[in-house]
């Protein structure tokens, strides 16, 4: 449980950053500018999982399998965030919410859509250096990488009303299918 909330914490913090450096890059002005899967057998039975609406007042909807266990709660410093932890099995998926409270606070405006967002240094500088964002099959704006212990990340961005933020899924790389977690993660939204 402590590595999940330093991982909580980290990405905050590097999200705080970006939106600390957003500021002082812009002055005045407020504007700014792998892996394709195991084996078939491993896809099928996961697709064939029921998928259940997981709910997190302040942050959104989430489309995973059953089983799935939930944590979630509110990051007051350094900018207030709502995040969700969600664990099954080697799967761990954080998803968290950035609300115009915290550009507010940053003193940048928020990002204009998920392609801008993608360049700040906070999503930036939670990812690989030379990571692409892009869509994928299910209309995720995402990217997909390989952490330093080796685990596979499926990193997807959001956008909702007047917030932006992502889920990070984390899984061993003879768990992971990146088709199977792009279909679960499709169904997310932030509220």
């Amino acid at each position: 449980m402590k590595r999940n909330k330093w991982i909580i914490l980290c990405l905050a913090g590097c999200l705080a950053l970006a939106l600390s450096a957003c500021a002082s890059q812009n002055g005045s002005d407020n504007s700014s500018d792998s892996s394709d899967g195991n084996s078939a057998a491993g896809s099928s039975q996961q697709e064939q999982e029921t998928l259940v609406e997981y709910t997190v007042e302040g942050l959104g909807t989430f489309q995973l399998p059953e089983g799935f266990t939930m944590d979630s709660g509110e990051i007051t410093e350094p900018l207030p965030t709502r995040y969700a932890t969600f664990q099954k099995d080697d799967y761990y998926i954080q998803a968290n919410r950035f609300g115009t409270d915290a550009y507010e606070m940053a003193g940048v405006a928020l990002p204009t859509d998920l392609e801008d967002y993608s360049t700040r240094s906070g999503v930036q500088n939670s990812v690989p250096e030379g990571t692409v964002f892009d869509y994928d099959a299910y209309g995720n704006y995402a990217a997909q990488f390989t952490q330093e212990d080796g685990q596979l990340c499926y990193y997807i961005l959001l956008q909702g009303e007047e917030s932006f933020g992502g889920i990070y899924l984390t899984a061993p790389e003879e768990q992971f299918d990146q088709e199977t977690v792009a279909s679960w993660l499709s169904g997310s939204q932030l509220e």
